[in-house]
């Protein structure tokens, strides 16, 4: 009985020993992050819904300009007669100018809202975990793995959320202007160009939106002191 509690040492579940401190390997981490996540699929969807909606405003808004940049710079005379009809073909630098400020404008606040919402998911998630950080912290878990823990699930969910909004964003965009200008005027390059502009934009932006907002209360949850997370009453 003794031998088979020894085998159970905090030194078998999170590791070797490391300088006299214990540390749980990546792969484990990963594994415990989606393990998480898939447990509160509920609350953390509600995450990827915002980043989502941000990302694809995000990239609705940029591919939508490049496709409208590429075409007026075309030569094709049916290409400027469709923008034409569609009241389209200006191009006011000052007009150009003030949309522009909206759509920044309408973005910050969006990633705001985005912000304070993955921020209040996550204080919840610490919160209802308590005794899970409590025991991981009894068993020797460092404080930075605390924060590795929550900061990996943020990521799951920052890009999961980043890429269906950049899949959402660009296929409204597309379709947008199809509609405006005809499906056949855009040309597979403009749609390439725009895309591998787009999208590594929006997945690095969602991702690092998701894991700025996660910092805070990942280091909340990794100063709590294991004896008041134990205290908690499930």
């Amino acid at each position: 009985m003794r031998r088979a509690r020894a085998d159970m040492a905090p030194s078998a579940i999170f590791g070797e020993m490391g300088r006299g401190r214990l540390s749980l390997p990546w792969g484990r981490t990963v594994e415990m992050c989606w393990r998480s996540v898939k447990n509160r699929r509920g609350r953390f969807l509600l995450v990827f819904a915002s980043i989502a909606v941000v990302v694809a405003l995000f990239v609705s808004t940029l591919s939508h300009h490049g496709m409208l940049r590429d075409l007026r710079a075309s030569d094709d005379v049916r290409i400027q007669a469709a923008l034409e009809h569609a009241g389209a073909a200006s191009n006011d630098p000052q007009s150009e100018a003030r949309q522009s400020e909206r759509m920044m404008l309408l973005l910050v606040l969006s990633g705001l809202l985005c912000f304070v919402g993955v921020t209040n998911t996550v204080f919840m998630s610490v919160t209802e975990r308590y005794r899970e950080i409590g025991t991981l912290k009894c068993l020797g878990a460092l404080n930075s793995f605390v924060v590795r823990l929550f900061l990996l699930e943020s990521a799951f969910i920052g890009i999961m959320g980043s890429a269906a909004g950049m899949a959402a964003g660009f296929g409204l965009a597309y379709v947008q202007m199809g509609l405006t200008v005809g499906f056949a005027a855009i040309s597979l390059g403009t749609v390439v160009k725009v895309f591998c502009l787009a999208a590594p934009l929006a997945v690095a932006g969602g991702t690092c939106l998701a894991l700025a907002a996660a910092v805070y209360p990942a280091m909340a949850a990794a100063r709590m002191k294991p004896v008041d997370a134990m205290r908690v009453e499930a």
